[in-house]
């Protein structure tokens, strides 16, 4: 019995090994840490607090829907969604502009529609916020 036991196990982590290189998965706490550098939390809501104009609008897109993901975990916000209306205001674009750069981004995956005019970042927008977009806001 023993030995089929380890000859599973044996058999198996290889595969698992393998599986967990092939997953993305966002470490929250770690994500929560990152972004205390540029977010707080206030009485209001969750703010930047540093400046993002040299962002482009994919890059302001992915910080305002990072913002409300970080408020959702930390149970600031009691959605993870964003409305286009929203996203037009904080990031001070036309809405045709904002409406293009969404349905760029949520064909590769990085902003998914949840309901009418609502947008949630995805596993890997939070992967390109963390990697491409809070270095910029950290320097």
């Amino acid at each position: 019995m023993i030995r089929e036991v380890i000859s599973f196990i044996s058999e198996s982590m290889p595969r698992l090994e393998f599986i967990s290189k092939l997953t993305l998965t966002i470490d929250e706490e770690k994500l929560l840490e990152s972004c205390s550098r540029i977010m707080k939390l206030t009485p209001e809501g969750v703010v930047v607090t540093v400046p993002t104009e040299q962002l482009t609008d994919r890059e302001l897109i992915l910080l305002h829907l990072s913002k409300v993901h970080f408020g959702y975990i930390t149970k600031n916000l009691d959605s993870d969604r964003a409305l286009i209306g929203d996203l037009i205001a904080y990031t001070k674009k036309p809405a045709g502009t904002v409406a293009g750069r969404i349905s760029e981004m949520s064909a590769e995956g990085m902003v998914e529609r949840v309901g009418k005019g609502e947008y949630r970042i995805t596993t890997y927008g939070l992967d390109s916020f963390i990697h491409d977009v809070l270095p910029k806001l950290t320097a």
